[in-house]
Order: structure tokens, then C-alpha cells, then sequence
């Protein structure tokens, strides 16, 4: 077998799924072969953005998510997928650190806390502060 066939190989064994942002704030996930059969899939003014992501991969999740708030995604759709693929309170912790967020990213976890999890932002970033042993 050919190393480029095999790197094929190894890529396909991964499950991928495509997301989207509409500009109506719906989060629309789309499977890999829909989108492959055209390249111009998301050529449209209605997409604010998409994701391709392995569906094993936390920070693929927590991207998308972090990412999808920020844009303006619907909550109860972002609620669903966070429900879906766990994403807790503590697992979000765990991704800060992994993650290293940066400002969009930041602002997506707050929105998190405050529309998925429904916890005060403030204790939130406390509890992450004191967790890493950094001041604030």
C-alpha cells in the first residue's frame, strides 16, 4: 500500500461531520458526503460559517460550540449539541486549559456558562483561576 493511500485510509476511519451557521442563528450539521458531492455546498450569502470537525474530538466540539455563540447561534440548538456530545460545567474546565482560549473563545464560554449552564459567569472564571493556581 502507498503512504499517501494509507494516509487517505487513516482519515477516512475518523468520523467527520459538517456544521454550519445560517445567518438565522441555526446551527445545521450536514453528512461529509452531502457536502464532498459539492465543493460549493456553503458558497452562500445565508452561511456565516462552517466547521468540519472529527466527531470524537472534544476540541472540535467545544470550537464549534464557543464559536457558533459568539456568532449568534440559536441557544436551544447549541443546548442540544452540548447535551448531545457532554459538555459540563467540568469539562469545559478541562478545555479551558487544553484549548487555551483566546478572546472569542473567552466570551464563548460565558455565554456558556450563562445560556447553557446557567451559572454566574463570575464564579465560573473564580473556579477556573483557582483550579489553575494563576491570580487573576
Amino acid at each position: 500500500m502507498l503512504i499517501q493511500d494509507h494516509k487517505k485510509e487513516e482519515k477516512m476511519e475518523k468520523k467527520t461531520w459538517w456544521y454550519y451557521l445560517h445567518t438565522n442563528g441555526d446551527l445545521i450539521g450536514k453528512h461529509p458526503v452531502v457536502v464532498e458531492a459539492d465543493p460549493e455546498y456553503f458558497d452562500s450569502p445565508f452561511v456565516k460559517k462552517t466547521w468540519h470537525i472529527i466527531l470524537d474530538d472534544r476540541g472540535d466540539a467545544w470550537r464549534l460550540v464557543l464559536e457558533a455563540l459568539v456568532l449568534g447561534a440559536r441557544i436551544d440548538r447549541v443546548k442540544e449539541l452540548a447535551d448531545k456530545w457532554k459538555l459540563t460545567k467540568e469539562d469545559a474546565m478541562e478545555m479551558i486549559f487544553r484549548l487555551d482560549p483566546d478572546d472569542d473563545l473567552k466570551k464563548g464560554f460565558s455565554i456558556f456558562c450563562e445560556k447553557i449552564l446557567k451559572i454566574d459567569e463570575d464564579k465560573f472564571w473564580d473556579e477556573v483561576f483557582e483550579r489553575s493556581g494563576d491570580p487573576k
